[in-house]
């Protein structure tokens, strides 16, 4: 709890929503600044999805990072060498907890608190009611809710019987007490495949629906983490093109369309690719079924799917769990719609995934999925947020100056911003890493529900977007 003395008014503070990875790395840019501000979570530690206590977490306890510990890490707080190269949830969270005791951000904490609603008045003057019934007056807000807090559900779902257990991956907490039944796991992604890999440690049959197909990559490559091999490999290969990667993938993890998955909608250097070392041997050995896209459900509860591959046609299932891996849909629940800058398309109108176009007082993290790990981009956005909210309140010519080119960049397109990629010409492991997030400028649109034209959470590319971020805070150091 934050001391009950303190003196400094919530007018003169800055309000952080969310105590997860994000949330403490924007606690820990201001503080360096000397930045007051309040940091309020509705559960009762620090670690957002990662804290083990937190019943509605995305995590379960045998989920296995797809990041290595090298890219799962503040700059200033290394993991802890005993730890292994991918963390278990419970590791990662021992590890933000011990991040923010590092830098006293418990004085700061106030634990079981949601914020209703914030909405502003003018430039620089929130108005915020918690659950505690308290309402106060913040001078800026920074949401670091994460991309977890709108489940998207297809509309299909809804016409699913009672007979029939349905969740979403957001509620996932694990294969016990599956035994004997069957489950029907559906979306093309990251938590789809660890889902699926994780029901067939118990389930008595796992079918697996994907829409879209996408190269399966290894956490490794050549016994080095993806991750690393993408930043330490020498130029010493030159270019290597898409379809050399192809063929080395194909050598070691396998080709998903030979195993009656969807063939890879997008060259293996532009997708978003799946990473795991088991999905393609469950697929072989017949613990995952390959199933197409959902296109009907009936009143008794009987699924009906596309096939993959030559089971072609309309194919039946007849579940008794479906879980709902089918990503999340932007925006925060508690921030006013007319808040919450969009394009002419729907999507969110955030300049470097962040920041809201003409505002100094409304940071926005978190709302980007990159293949790799997500901390330096969160780290990058809450380093510019600390230090635009400092310049905002200095007022000096030289925090004046950098604020003015800020919001000069911030108004125009990030193509504008400069861009610099000293490994462009990164030798095999290096641009096979790309993969992982590494070495890409690929641009990709936010995706876009087929039922309902909501816009999910978007798919970006990690290494332009770091890029891109890195040299925006240039313009304040």
């Amino acid at each position: 709890m934050p001391d009950l003395h303190d003196q400094i008014p919530t007018r003169e503070k800055v309000l952080i929503i969310g105590a997860g990875p994000a949330g403490l790395a924007a606690a820990a840019a201001l503080k360096a600044l000397q930045v007051p501000f309040d940091l309020v979570d509705r559960a009762k530690h620090v670690g957002g999805i990662w804290d083990p206590e937190r019943e509605d977490s995305p995590v379960w306890p045998t989920l296995e990072m797809i990041s290595s510990r090298e890219h799962t890490q503040y700059e200033d707080m290394l993991q802890p060498v005993s730890f292994p190269e991918f963390l278990s949830p419970t590791q990662m969270a021992k590890y933000l907890r011990a991040y923010a005791a590092r830098h006293d951000l418990t004085e700061h904490f106030r634990p079981r608190t949601t914020v209703r609603s914030a909405r502003p008045f003018e430039e620089g003057v929130w108005q915020v009611e918690l659950s505690t019934g308290e309402i106060g007056i913040y001078r800026a807000v920074i949401s670091a809710h994460g991309i977890t807090e709108r489940p998207h559900r297809p509309d299909w779902a809804e016409d699913v019987p009672a007979s029939v257990r349905v969740i979403h991956s957001k509620d996932w907490n694990g294969a016990d007490g599956l035994e004997g039944q069957r489950v029907l796991v559906v979306g093309s992604g990251q938590s789809a495949a660890d889902i699926a890999v994780d029901a067939a440690r118990r389930a008595l049959e796992v079918r697996w629906s994907m829409r879209t197909g996408h190269w399966v990559v290894p956490r490794r490559i050549a016994g080095v983490p993806g991750d690393v091999a993408a930043s330490r490999e020498p130029a010493a290969l030159g270019g290597l093109n898409a379809k050399i990667a192809e063929t080395l993938i194909r050598r070691t993890a396998g080709d998903p369309a030979a195993v009656g998955l969807p063939v890879p909608a997008a060259p293996l250097l532009e997708d978003a690719v799946i990473v795991s070392d088991d999905v393609l041997d469950r697929v072989r050995e017949g613990r995952i079924t390959p199933a197409g896209a959902v296109t009907g459900v009936d009143a008794d509860g009987i699924v009906t799917h596309l096939g993959t591959g030559s089971h072609a046609g309309h194919l039946s299932f007849a579940p008794d769990l479906i879980v709902l891996a089918t990503g999340y849909e932007s925006g925060a629940d508690h921030l006013p719609q007319d808040v919450l800058p969009r394009t002419a398309g729907g999507d969110l109108d955030l300049f470097l995934g962040a920041f809201a176009r003409g505002r100094d007082d409304l940071v926005i993290l978190g709302q980007q999925r990159v293949a790799g790990g997500v901390l330096p981009i969160l780290v990058e956005q809450a380093d510019i947020a600390a230090y635009m909210l400092a310049a905002t309140r200095d007022g000096s010519s030289a925090s004046s100056s950098a604020l003015a080119r800020f919001r000069q960049l911030r108004a125009g397109a990030e193509s504008a911003v400069p861009v610099t990629h000293p490994d462009a010409e990164g030798g095999l492991l290096g641009r096979l890493g790309s993969v992982f997030g590494a070495h890409r400028v690929t641009a990709r649109s936010a995706a876009t529900t087929h039922e309902t034209g909501e816009k999910l959470v978007p798919s970006v590319d990690r290494d332009t977007l770091l890029a891109r971020l890195r040299s925006v805070r240039g313009l304040f150091v």
